[in-house]
C-alpha cells in the first residue's frame, strides 16, 4: 500500500478499476459520480458507430455503473450521449449526464431508462452553450455549468428553469469556460475556473467565497493549477482539484492554501486488466518487458479528468489517457510509525 502523511492527514492508495483494454475497460474515462456506499457512474467517451456518421465523427460514449471494487453492475446511455461532460446523482438516485455536443441535459434510472431531458443550444434562460459540469444541492436543485456561456444555471430536476450567475472574465466571481463543478454539505459552489487556472467557490447565489489555487507555483501560494478539470470535497472539508494540465489531482485547505498533491500509483493491474492479461500471453510477454522505473511511470495519472469522493472517503480519479479510474481512501486513524534510532 502506497502511503502519503501530510500535515496530520493520511492517504493511501487502494487500487485501479477497469484498464483501456476489454470490454470491462474504457477508452476514455472521464466524468465520474458516486453514491455514498460506492456505487461509481463513469462516463466513457470513445470512438463508436458515431465514428464517420453524419455527426461529423463525433464521439459515440456511454455511462458505466459499478462498484468501487471494480464490480460492473450495468451501462446506459449508449447510442443516445455523444459528448458527456458531468454526471451528478439526485436524492432518488437517478443520475443526470451533460451532453456538451447536444447541449442537454439527460437523467437514467438505475436500470438505465431514461427518466427526462431538458436543454437546447443557445445563452438565453434555459439555453446551453456546452454544458459540463452538474451537480444536486440537498433540495435536489440542479447547478449546471454553461461552459461557453460563462455561467452557472440552476434548474429543478425536472428541467424548470430557476436563475444563473456568472460572467466571462478574470475578476473574483467571473468564469472563463468553466468546467467540473462539485457542492458541498453546505451547500457551497465550487466550480473548476477552466481558462482562468483556478477553482472559485461561491454562496448558492453565486457570491464569491474563495479561490483554489493559481497559475504561480511559488513559494507563498504552491497550488498553481494548470487547466483545472473537476473539484470534490471530503468529510473534513479538504478541497480535491483534479490539475489536468499538469496530470494531478491538488489538495487544498478549506481556506485555499495547498497541502499536497497526488500524482497516481497504480503499479499493479486492476482485477478486470489483470484478467485481459491472463487469457492473453502477448499482453503479459509485453508487460514483462516493462523496467521498474516504467512501472512506475505507467502508474501515473495520464489527463485525470473527474473526481468523486463517497460516504467513507474514497476518492475516485478518472485516469483519462489510462482508460481507468484511480482510487485512494483518506485514513482518519492512521498514527505515523515511530522508528527509534
Amino acid at each position: 500500500m502506497l502511503t502519503k502523511s501530510v500535515a496530520g492527514r493520511t492517504w493511501h492508495f487502494s487500487h485501479s478499476i477497469g484498464h483501456f483494454v476489454g470490454p470491462e475497460g474504457f477508452t476514455h474515462s472521464t466524468p465520474i459520480a458516486s453514491t455514498r456506499d460506492g456505487v461509481l457512474y463513469v462516463a466513457d467517451t470513445g470512438l463508436s458507430e458515431y465514428a464517420g456518421s453524419a455527426t461529423g465523427g463525433a464521439l459515440g460514449s456511454v455511462i458505466r455503473r459499478r462498484r468501487i471494487t471494480d464490480e460492473f453492475l450495468a451501462e446506459m446511455g449508449r447510442g443516445e450521449v455523444i459528448w458527456p461532460e458531468g454526471l451528478a446523482l439526485c436524492q432518488d438516485g437517478n443520475v443526470w449526464c451533460t451532453d456538451a455536443y447536444q447541449h442537454f441535459v439527460v437523467g437514467y434510472d438505475r436500470e438505465g431508462n431514461e427518466v427526462g431531458r431538458w436543454g437546447e443550444f443557445g445563452s438565453g434562460e434555459g439555453q446551453f452553450n456546452r454544458p459540463s459540469g452538474i451537480a444536486f444541492d440537498a433540495d435536489d436543485t440542479a447547478f449546471v455549468v454553461d461552459s461557453l456561456n460563462h455561467r452557472v444555471q440552476r434548474y429543478t430536476k425536472d428541467g424548470q428553469y430557476l436563475g444563473s450567475w456568472g460572467s466571462e472574465g478574470s475578476e473574483e466571481g467571473q468564469l472563463s469556460q468553466p468546467w467540473g463543478m462539485t457542492i458541498d454539505q453546505e451547500g457551497a459552489v465550487f466550480i473548476a475556473d477552466w481558462r482562468n487556472d483556478r477553482v472559485q467557490k461561491f454562496a448558492p447565489d453565486g457570491e464569491f467565497l474563495v479561490r483554489f489555487g493559481s497559475r504561480f507555483d511559488d513559494v507563498d501560494d504552491g497550488g498553481a493549477l494548470n487547466r483545472p478539470a473537476d473539484v470534490a470535497v471530503d468529510s473534513e472539508g479538504d478541497v480535491y482539484v483534479v490539475d489536468w494540465g499538469n496530470n494531478r489531482v491538488q489538495i487544498y485547505y478549506p481556506d485555499g492554501d495547498i497541502i499536497c498533491g497526488l500524482y497516481g500509483d497504480a503499479r499493479v493491474f486492476s482485477k478486470s486488466a489483470q484478467a485481459v492479461m491472463d487469457v492473453n500471453a502477448d499482453y503479459m510477454r509485453a508487460f514483462n518487458r516493462v523496467t521498474p522505473l516504467e512501472l512506475i511511470n505507467l502508474g501515473k495519472f495520464d489527463r485525470p479528468r473527474g473526481i468523486a469522493i463517497d460516504g467513507q472517503d474514497r476518492i475516485a480519479v478518472t485516469d483519462g489517457a489510462r482508460g481507468r479510474v484511480q482510487v485512494y481512501v483518506k485514513d482518519h486513524d492512521y498514527v505515523i510509525p515511530q522508528f527509534n534510532a
